[in-house]
């Protein structure tokens, strides 16, 4: 599974509302960067709100909101 499909079905799975970081992915270190950019750049374009450095959570009719 590609690093942004498994981003991708890991916050589906996550409940509304719900803050969550960057250890919420288990990913080996080597892929920690890599999920780390892709949460940014999904914020960038919308699908993400970033609370803070790090914190993130779907938006209301978000993609990727259940």
């Amino acid at each position: 599974m590609k690093t942004s499909e498994y981003i991708v079905f890991t916050i589906g799975r996550l409940p509304k509302g719900y803050v969550f970081t960057y250890a919420d992915f288990n990913v080996e270190v080597e892929r920690k960067e890599a999920v780390i950019k892709a949460l940014n750049r999904m914020a960038t374009s919308g699908k993400l709100v970033k609370v803070a450095k790090g914190q993130y959570y779907k938006p209301k009719g978000s993609v990727l909101a259940n």
